[in-house]
């Protein structure tokens, strides 16, 4: 990829590569915000059987998440390993989401049958092109600056991208084209566009070439450099926490103007809004993140996150202005354990090849979105149950009990989710500067190693941790 006189990533690189991240979530913002509420107020599914669905999917597409990692990983081509990827999966992945949002004329089994297959098909075609994706963060720099400026660039792309699906979905909602309803010409127009922004980021981004590649991993070495990853393992647990409680936060927004605040118009506002409060948020955390570290920003996070809960538990908010303020508010939280998470992570890669002496990457990103995507599955599921619990009827006036309920969802089950997460990162191994001096060993002993024998690299012989345990290895121990 192009390099700045310095030899690190360029503007046009970064930006080249982080559009990706406009393309893939305009399918997942679309999926996060409208899915649940599609599938329970349009297509008139019970809650607990949407989120049952919804939490079905989830489970499934983070399953098959660490196999696609498996699959990329011992990709080889003139391509590189991922690109091809996103240029061959760029049209499956556009025509599943529109099945998605496809209303067939069904009634009962047949309906959540069709409703769970196409759910299906949509996460095995993103899997395909999000997992390769991700993976490239670890190829293209091993600066952990550079990577909290990708990060800072990704997630400000999927916030526009959160702005889209959130001024755009409702009007064009109201259309319907054939046999598609409005929701289904949404979901087209949102794939129209990322179908031609996958096939560019293909263009823009250059893997090293195939001389530099490492020999292919077995499946048992794939697993060797992963079980002793300690940060790896950390930042799972403390993200799955977060994201399965917090969840309902998000889910609730549609539910709260709609039957709370009898505003189900300024839902979409309130999302609009939010989605662009993201791009002044996100240098914020860039910063943060410099001045504190990742794990510090993570606190940060955390600690805003629970502020903002206890101001809504003893809040009653009945204005959509001040809602939409308080959701501002949450989405500082939300986006600093968000982008702090994906810079941690390619971090991890370095840190599992240090331990063990092998370098995974998309079986690291992969086993990443496994834990992500579950998360969110069980969090929407776990949402659908409680919705269902508190006695949510679609379409209906709720009762004062059930509308009470909602918002305790709301408040309780992020709360301890942040709380959680916050918690369990203070085991995270990694301080501001260890990783590049984990940088700077692997490289050392690459280069002795190779100089010696080049059968030597990428090999369990060549255990890098010797050189910097008294700082790291033997700090997450102590813990």
């Amino acid at each position: 990829m192009p390099r700045d006189r310095r030899g690190g990533l360029g503007l046009g690189a970064m930006l080249g590569f982080a559009v990706g991240d406009y393309a893939c979530n305009l399918y997942w913002q679309s999926v996060s915000i409208f899915l649940l509420f599609f599938y329970t107020d349009v297509v008139g599914l019970p809650a607990a059987t949407a989120g049952m669905i919804y939490m079905i999917a989830s489970v499934f597409d983070g399953a098959i998440d660490p196999l696609m990692g498996v699959l990329a990983d011992g990709t080889r081509t003139r391509w590189g390993r991922y690109r091809p990827y996103l240029l061959f999966g760029a049209v499956p992945l556009g025509a599943s989401f529109v099945l998605l949002y496809y209303q067939p004329p069904l009634q009962g089994a047949g309906l959540i049958a069709f409703v769970l297959v196409a759910h299906l098909s949509f996460r095995v075609t993103y899997t395909a092109v999000s997992i390769p994706y991700t993976s490239l963060t670890a190829r293209i720099t091993r600066s952990s600056d550079e990577r909290s400026t990708l990060a800072a660039f990704r997630i400000m792309f999927a916030t526009v991208a959160g702005l889209t699906v959130a001024m755009l979905t409702r009007p064009l909602a109201s259309m319907s084209v054939g046999p598609l309803g409005g929701f289904a010409v949404a979901a087209l127009a949102f794939a129209a566009i990322a179908t031609i922004i996958l096939p560019a980021v293909f263009v823009a981004v250059r893997e090293p070439p195939l001389e530099a590649e490492p020999p292919r991993l077995h499946l048992c070495q794939h697993w060797q450099a992963v079980r002793g990853n300690g940060a790896f393992w950390v930042l799972m647990i403390g993200i799955t926490m977060a994201v399965v409680c917090s969840t309902a936060l998000g889910k609730s927004v549609l539910y709260y103007f709609k039957y709370y605040l009898h505003d189900e118009a300024g839902a979409q506002i309130a999302l609009s809004v939010n989605a662009a409060a993201g791009l002044l948020i996100i240098p914020a955390w860039v910063v943060a993140s410099r001045r504190v570290g990742k794990r510090g920003a993570w606190f940060i996070a955390t600690a805003w996150g629970l502020a903002g809960l206890v101001f809504f538990a003893v809040t009653d908010i009945r204005s959509s202005a001040l809602m939409t303020g308080f959701l501002v508010y949450m989405q500082v939280a939300v986006l600093g354990i968000a982008m702090t998470f994906w810079s941690m992570l390619p971090d991890t890669v370095e840190y599992g090849e240090w331990r063990s002496g092998l370098r995974t990457e998309s079986v690291i990103f992969g086993l990443g979105q496994f834990f992500l995507k579950v998360a969110l599955g069980l969090g929407a599921g776990l949402f659908g149950w409680a919705l269902g619990h508190v006695g949510y009827v679609p379409n209906q006036p709720q009762t004062p009990e059930t509308l009470a309920g909602l918002k305790t969802i709301m408040i309780v089950l992020p709360a301890f989710g942040v709380a959680a997460s916050g918690l369990v990162m203070w085991f995270y191994p990694m301080r501001r500067d260890d990783h590049a001096d984990i940088v700077r060993d692997i490289a050392q002993k690459t280069a002795a190693a190779t100089a010696a024998s080049p059968q030597v690299v990428n090999s369990p012989e060549l255990v890098r941790e010797p050189s910097l345990p008294q700082r790291i290895g033997e700090r997450a121990y102590q813990r």
